[in-house]
């Protein structure tokens, strides 16, 4: 049994980090139609903003929550400012070209990175609070796993809540359906991208913070997370929230199997699973012809 609890703990919490991102780029996806690229950039920000306020050094679990937060906030703000100056740019574009834009979006903000915080990777501590674990069948389970796997949950209820539970998410469906008619309807689609976009970047913003105590802060997160973001968008179906998160939590436990038992495989076990469903469901676990 604890053989298998660890890899399960550690896949657990690395799903719900994969779910933020993708859960974001879903939701930009299923509204504004754009296959945002820089999303990874957004998650390597939040990584380095995550840092820098807490100054890498390990604060009280109540503080440390508190600056995660107030990173993903800022993010967020970074997001509404992108969506002004490029997203705007990009909605009657062809989704090839939305492609290139994001990505070229995407190098820009991994060379600043690089200018302001340099290539070497940083190291934020973990809150003493957060820092331990618990034992569960004579198995450790990370205390920050746990805590992970939580704010995944409140997440999906979250977006769900959103999308389908106010009047908010009402407009964003009709955007998603047809931004012009929408747009003659009296729902005033710039607002809804923008508010889309900023819940998007904070997700991936939150996602980076929480990561910066699991990973050496680097530049090469961008590229990272959000390769493996579009495998869980893929394999989750395109526009499924719910599908997103089942399958970063697949591919999370499958990558930290693959590391336990069987390592030579372990670069090639997202992808050779992405394959598999996609053969057995070609629109992905959840995916459907609608959007969102």
């Amino acid at each position: 049994m604890q053989h298998i609890l660890v890899p399960v703990a550690a896949g657990l919490g690395d799903g719900v980090l994969l779910f933020l991102v993708a859960g974001g780029l879903t939701l930009i996806f299923g509204v504004m139609g754009i296959l945002n690229f820089a999303h990874g950039g957004y998650f390597m920000l939040g990584a380095f903003l995550g840092y820098t306020i807490a100054g890498g050094r390990a604060l009280p679990a109540p503080v440390e929550l508190g600056e995660i937060t107030l990173a993903a906030l800022v993010v967020g703000a970074v997001g509404i400012v992108s969506e002004r100056l490029v997203f705007r740019q990009l909605y009657k574009l062809s989704p090839m070209n939305s492609l290139l834009g994001t990505y070229s979006l995407l190098l820009i903000m991994e060379g600043a990175a690089q200018q302001v915080w340099g290539p070497n990777p940083l190291a934020q501590q973990q809150a003493p609070q957060l820092a331990g674990g618990f034992d569960v069948a004579g198995t450790r389970i990370p205390t920050y796993n746990v805590v992970l796997v939580a704010i995944g949950l409140l997440t999906v209820v979250f977006l769900q809540w959103l999308l389908w539970g106010t009047a908010f998410g009402r407009q964003a469906r009709a955007v998603a359906e047809d931004r012009a008619m929408a747009g003659m309807l009296g729902v005033n689609a710039v607002r809804v991208s923008v508010i889309v976009l900023f819940v998007g970047t904070f997700l991936a913003g939150l996602g980076g913070a929480l990561a910066a105590p699991m990973f050496g802060v680097t530049p090469d997160l961008a590229a990272t997370f959000i390769i493996q973001a579009f495998a869980v968008v893929v394999v989750g179906g395109l526009g499924s929230i719910w599908g997103s998160l089942w399958a970063a939590l697949l591919l999370g436990l499958v990558d930290a199997f693959a590391v336990s038992f069987v390592p030579s495989l372990s670069q090639v076990a997202l992808y050779v699973t992405m394959f598999l469903v996609l053969v057995l469901r070609p629109r992905g676990l959840l995916g459907r012809p609608d959007a969102i």
